[in-house]
């Protein structure tokens, strides 16, 4: 039997098919085994991803490679994945080399997978490094151009989907760090069409005089080179640079960059990483607190016993012994400086003990009890906050949290 390919001739092979005696199925297995592999000793193709699975225990994949009109099961060893630089996913359009094996037990056949790369990615990178060439040269990344993050923030614009973990994660890490700040959660379209568009609305909306934001943060999860593209955008990134108000961007995994973190004022990591950016930690500013008030307390006894051990010596002098009246007078005088010197002390550790009561006291009436004892109110539809008109409509039920208790209602 001859077989081709294009204009390559695959191979030859003869068999002697017994028509009057039958043939056990492992005989016929292996026979077909033997001539596909011998006559597919090597495919290169292009396809779409499915049904990926990464087996944890072995760390080989697992995957179907599909066309609008067929697919084949391959897989990839461990010994061979861990050299790839991205993650398969479904969806995502590759280019394979490998060869045809049957899995004789089972009557099936796949294609085990010898080389993995992304198809078109190398259009995609191109395009990539000459939008970053173009805005090198007009100077959109320099350094000159970043604006300083507040200390202290008071209101953030957090851009990202309503419904992505990234969302989920910046809240997280806030509420442990600084849970006294305002998030205002701007809801923009992240991945494929539009997204950029999106996200460019999201960043005119968050500059908006009316809310008052002191920075932006524009977050997402990880993904591919093609799911992350919105953020190679030309149109984005002359978006982020006008921006009035400070911009980070955390897009991506750790070794994602794209020409919106170049452009960005700051750039973070991770979702987690962009709020441990922006916010002190409250527990740390109490520490602090608490140190200065040990330094100073040091640093004044400090001084305190300075003084009198000069004092000593200049009063064991024995010129200073003679005239018994000019001893006194000092001795007075040290019984009044260190009575003013107690006075220095109690005056700094009640200013300092005053001040930290103020800034407790701050902190309380920005949270979130006594701004509803203050007669304010959070609505709610189902588990999500409403903060805008035009999260509700006319027939839906919300519930109103109150300080003291909750009530469900209908918009009218």
């Amino acid at each position: 039997m001859l077989f081709k390919n294009s204009n390559i001739i695959l191979g030859k092979i003869n068999f002697t098919i017994k028509v009057n005696s039958p043939v056990s199925v492992s005989d016929l297995t292996r026979d077909i085994k033997y001539l596909i592999e011998n006559n597919f000793q090597f495919v290169y193709l292009e396809a779409e991803i499915s049904n990926f699975k990464n087996h944890i225990a072995s760390g080989h994949y697992y995957f179907s490679l599909k066309d609008d009109k067929a697919q084949i099961n391959a897989m990839m060893w461990s010994s061979r994945n861990k050299e790839l630089t991205f993650i398969p996913d479904n969806g995502m359009k590759v280019l394979v080399k490998g060869r045809i094996t049957i899995y004789e037990s089972r009557g099936t056949y796949q294609i085990d997978v010898y080389e993995l790369k992304k198809s078109g990615a190398g259009d995609l990178q191109a395009a990539y490094e000459e939008l970053k060439r173009k805005l090198t040269e007009e100077g959109l990344f320099r350094e000159e151009h970043k604006k300083n993050l507040p200390v202290f923030p008071e209101r953030v614009g957090v851009i990202t989907s309503e419904s992505g973990a990234a969302w989920q994660d910046f809240v997280k890490v806030t509420k442990k760090r600084y849970p006294y700040v305002k998030l205002f959660l701007i809801n923009a379209l992240m991945q494929g069409t539009g997204s950029a568009e999106s996200i460019c609305k999201a960043v005119r909306t968050a500059n908006n005089p009316v809310y008052n934001l002191d920075e932006i943060v524009i977050t997402r999860g990880g993904g591919s080179m093609e799911d992350l593209w919105s953020f190679n955008d030309e149109n984005l990134a002359r978006e982020i640079f006008n921006s009035v108000i400070p911009a980070i961007t955390a897009v991506g995994h750790e070794v994602d960059f794209t020409i919106s973190d170049f452009v960005a004022d700051r750039r973070a990591a991770t979702p987690s990483n962009a709020a441990e950016i922006i916010f002190p930690d409250i527990q740390e500013i109490f520490r602090y607190l608490h140190e200065s008030r040990s330094e100073s307390e040091k640093t004044v006894k400090y001084k305190l016993n300075n003084i009198k051990f000069a004092l000593d010596n200049i009063s064991g002098n024995y010129y200073f012994k003679k005239p018994a009246d000019l001893l006194n007078e000092n001795k007075l005088k040290i019984d009044e400086l260190n009575k003013k010197l107690e006075v220095v002390i109690k005056e700094k550790l009640l200013k300092l003990k005053l001040f930290l009561q103020s800034s407790e006291r701050i902190i309380r009436t920005i949270g979130p009890e006594n701004t509803l004892k203050r007669g304010f109110a959070i609505i709610k539809k189902g588990d999500k906050i409403i903060s805008r008109k035009a999260g509700v409509k006319s027939g839906e039920e919300v519930r109103i949290q109150f300080y003291d208790g909750e009530v469900d209602t209908n918009i009218n």
